[in-house]
């Protein structure tokens, strides 16, 4: 990954993505600190992402091998430990959060871009998924899907319209401006650099 020589990475462009993404890491990292249970592990990750994706941009790998393979390593623990959360939670919840999914697939990501060889069709792939997550996190979508709403404050499950019951999961989706924009920038981010590597 020479991102001095590549002309989608010069390096103005690395560092407004690396301070992007610095803002995103303190804006989760806040949330570490301040929530509990399912949504402060959330939060645990993506802090853990937007700084893997700042040293990305600041540090090319050329220069930083050992970074990158122990970058490699965190992410690849990090990937299992997010499968079996999902997984857990699944049993306990009886359905399959979408969101924690979602937080898998984004560091199955990251496991990728640390790889020392890629190829196109993943590439793509992955670029296709991120520019929807980045859509998702902007639009607010995630909180369309009717798993993740909240449950009223009364812990009764609502209905949809047409008479379906929402289902209580210990993470429901944001709806935070501040964390929709981080989790679409970050998207973004990632995206772009699978598309200058």
């Amino acid at each position: 990954m020479m991102m001095m020589r590549n002309p989608l990475l010069p390096e103005w462009l690395r560092l407004v993505w690396a301070v992007l993404l610095v803002v995103v890491a303190f804006a989760h990292l806040r949330h570490v600190v301040t929530m509990r249970g399912q949504r402060r592990w959330w939060h645990i990750g993506h802090t853990l992402m937007a700084a893997g994706m700042a040293a990305m941009y600041l540090l090319p790998r050329m220069d930083h091998q050992a970074l990158y393979r122990s970058g490699l390593a965190l992410y690849v623990v990090v990937a299992v430990a997010l499968a079996a959360t999902t997984a857990a939670h699944w049993r306990r919840e009886a359905v399959v959060n979408p969101l924690w999914v979602a937080s898998t697939l984004d560091v199955v990501v990251m496991v990728y871009m640390l790889l020392p060889v890629r190829t196109p069709t993943v590439s793509g792939v992955f670029v296709v998924y991120l520019a929807g997550q980045a859509v998702a996190w902007a639009l607010g979508l995630w909180s369309r899907v009717p798993a993740l709403r909240p449950v009223p404050a009364d812990g009764t499950a609502g209905t949809e319209p047409g008479g379906s019951a929402t289902v209580a999961v210990g993470l429901t989706a944001h709806s935070s401006p501040i964390v929709l924009s981080t989790l679409a920038v970050m998207a973004a981010s990632m995206a772009y650099m699978l598309i200058a590597m």
